[in-house]
């Protein structure tokens, strides 16, 4: 069994138990989280005993037997992987500098009579992979100045 059909036995069991016994799951979190789908696969043959349904009881047994193959990847906390990254050179430190920097125009200063709204416009690349240019008119990237 790989993750696939362990995502796809959270799902038929997610629409028999929404079906069966009113319960919502999230399927991602529990194709995804061991303890998660152990406390699913516990409610289920609950529900599935307390009230009869044979098909419950092995979408359980199914689930519980692909809990070995769901395992939760370790993550880094962000900034540790904000350091890893800057430590490899993957990002210079003069760019980190210039993305966390406010610059003039855009959504922070459109607001009338408020100079500074809290909001920094982002300064990622634009939708078609070309860098903002500096000292671009906000207005004319819409149509009559709506947005």
């Amino acid at each position: 069994m790989n993750t696939t059909d362990v995502f796809a036995v959270a799902a038929h069991l997610h629409v028999l138990l929404r079906r069966k016994t009113g319960r919502v799951t999230d399927t991602e979190w529990l194709a995804s989280n061991a303890d998660y789908a152990r406390e699913i696969v516990r409610f289920t043959r609950e529900k599935a005993t307390s009230e009869e349904h044979a098909d419950l009881r092995a979408l359980a047994d199914k689930l519980e037997a692909a809990i070995p193959l769901i395992a939760s990847p370790a993550r880094k906390p962000l900034l540790q992987a904000a350091a890893d990254t800057l430590k490899a050179g993957q990002v210079s430190a003069a760019a980190a500098q210039r993305a966390a920097t406010p610059r003039s125009g855009g959504f922070a200063n459109s607001v009338p009579g408020q100079s500074n709204s809290g909001f920094i416009e982002s300064a990622l690349l634009s939708a078609f992979g070309a860098p903002r240019k500096e000292g671009e008119d906000p207005e004319s990237r819409y149509v009559g100045g709506i947005r």
